[in-house]
């Protein structure tokens, strides 16, 4: 699709206005598939059985995530080759084995700051229950639940309460979120509340680690439990905390009426926007192979299209996120290489480069390729759990997918990779291309020309952002204007259209920092 976009927008993009061609690209992608409310979700009887037919909680019940095609007949699923529970790197079933990494695949043209805000952003939405896989915990919005967590209360947590600010320290003169633990590893009590911190997740999580107690120090108090899983992760964080309390100094200076409540929620209101923006012009941008990036934020017409609908996270959604290849097998700040186990849980790293440093190692690192074969070790477990989520809730074959989003089906599987390894490896495994499934033909699918990934992923992925992020409340006509932002908000949100943006307002002597997703 990226593919017919490109010559449409050499054919006639320069004799059209740039939000034109925003809205007809947009639009074009938005009408892949069809309008959300979609039939059929992850709901169950009481037994347990994935329904395959319509109900009033199929179509209301968003605590399960939905789904885009209705469940595939059981009989599909004694046609797929079988796979074993991931154990170890060498005890793995064939299909888990398909995403192994030998030798690290590069990507053309992404830096490792891609996956930092890939990963970053995407975990505030596609929020699978870890009690039951059929649910999710997410609030279905672009929210920046990453700092604010996912309710109110948790806000109320997180904030200072007395500037609109959020709770926060400076570490050699640069601001970072609060830590969670004092200085003899105790939780701080004002954190006692925090839902990660009730139900024991934090603990799960710290104490996969054999240091997990040495790992108490610098962990922050973020808005979700994986707030501190990844160097990168906890860098966005931090640069979107910076930009929340940067917003309250200025509103407070303008407005010094205002008291803690509106400095906040009007600072937060211009933050999500402004992540909005980001995730659009900038991200979704660099997706695209289309270049001069045509992609924009413009609420002037998503409200009268037919796909403008209540968001509802749907598990294809969730599991083509699953970019683990992009992840390196080291990753390099300074003149320093750090390996899973020390960029993971380790804020550390962060303290000792500093933002800057952090973005600007993530921006000139090549990050890996989204394909098979590519995946780091540390994470064959997590391609596992994906291929068995898919499995377990019956999701249709690939071809049917690629049908679903107006693409044509494959005839065989030459048509899916030029690799003829891969095709072999896949045609002994799956025997006829009809029996592909979905998770392992998202990424077997050879990328379009000057594409990331495959057209069908490609597709999937501007549908569903676009679909999602344009119906947010915040950009309802009747919601974007100064009354919401005041008007240097408005001017902030006009000016701000990338993570370059961002980081220039935020981090000390940003001149000597490169910010790019691409490398």
């Amino acid at each position: 699709m990226f593919e017919g976009l490109k010559n449409w927008a050499a054919k006639i993009g320069h004799e059209l206005a740039p939000e034109v061609v925003s809205k007809l690209a947009i639009n074009s992608f938005a009408k892949a598939s069809s309008s959300r409310p979609r039939p059929y979700s992850l709901w169950s009887d009481k037994k347990g059985k994935i329904c395959d037919y319509v109900s009033w909680a199929s179509l209301t019940d968003r605590n399960f995530s939905g789904r885009h095609l209705r469940a595939a007949p059981e009989s599909y699923n004694q046609l797929l080759p079988p796979d074993s529970p991931y154990k170890s790197l060498t005890d793995h079933g064939q299909i888990t084995g398909l995403f192994k990494r030998t030798t690290q695949i590069p990507c053309p043209r992404s830096s490792l700051l891609f996956p930092f805000f890939a990963q970053w952003f995407t975990d505030s939405f596609l929020r699978v229950d870890g009690n039951d896989r059929r649910k999710n915990t997410s609030n279905h919005e672009i929210d920046l639940c990453q700092i604010y967590g996912l309710t109110e209360a948790t806000a109320r947590i997180l904030r200072t309460k007395t500037t609109g600010k959020l709770r926060s320290q400076f570490i050699q003169g640069e601001e970072y979120p609060d830590n969670l633990y004092d200085d003899a590893g105790g939780l701080k009590p004002e954190y006692k509340g925090l839902p990660y911190v009730k139900n024991g997740k934090v603990d799960e999580i710290r104490n996969r680690f054999g240091d997990g107690e040495v790992r108490k120090k610098n962990y922050f108090a973020t808005g979700l439990e994986r707030g501190n899983s990844t160097v990168g992760y906890t860098a966005i964080s931090t640069l979107f905390l910076r930009e929340h309390n940067r917003l309250c100094d200025e509103l407070a200076l303008r407005n010094p009426d205002w008291d803690d409540e509106r400095l906040f929620q009007t600072a937060r209101n211009i933050n999500i926007v402004l992540l909005l923006k980001i995730v659009i012009e900038d991200y979704i941008n660099h997706i695209s192979p289309v270049k001069p990036p045509i992609f924009m934020v413009d609420n002037s017409f998503p409200e009268e299209e037919q796909w403008y609908r209540t968001n509802w996270i749907a598990l294809e959604f969730d599991l083509l996120y699953r970019w683990h290849g992009l992840i390196p097998d080291k990753m390099t700040f300074g003149a320093q290489d750090y390996q899973p186990k020390e960029f993971m849980l380790n804020n550390s790293v962060l303290i000792s480069h500093g933002l800057g440093g952090i973005i600007d190692g993530g921006s000139r690192q090549r990050a890996g390729r989204i394909s098979l074969h590519n995946t780091p070790g540390f994470l064959l477990g997590a391609e596992y759990a994906a291929i068995k989520m898919g499995r377990d809730y019956r999701l249709r074959s690939y071809n049917e997918y690629r049908t679903r989003f107006g693409l044509e089906e494959f005839d065989d599987f030459d048509d899916l990779t030029s690799n003829e390894d891969l095709e072999a490896e896949l045609k002994d495994l799956y025997r006829d291309v009809d029996n592909l499934e979905f998770f392992v033909g998202l990424f077997a699918e050879d990328p379009d020309q000057d594409a990331l990934f495959g057209e069908l992923m490609t597709t999937m992925v501007a549908s569903d952002a676009f679909t999602q992020a344009l119906t947010n409340p915040l950009l309802a006509r009747e919601v974007f204007d100064a009354g919401t932002f005041t008007k240097y908000g408005m001017k902030t949100i006009r000016n701000t259209n990338s993570l370059f943006d961002l980081v220039q307002r935020n981090v000390n002597d940003p001149a000597q920092f490169k910010v790019s997703f691409a490398f």
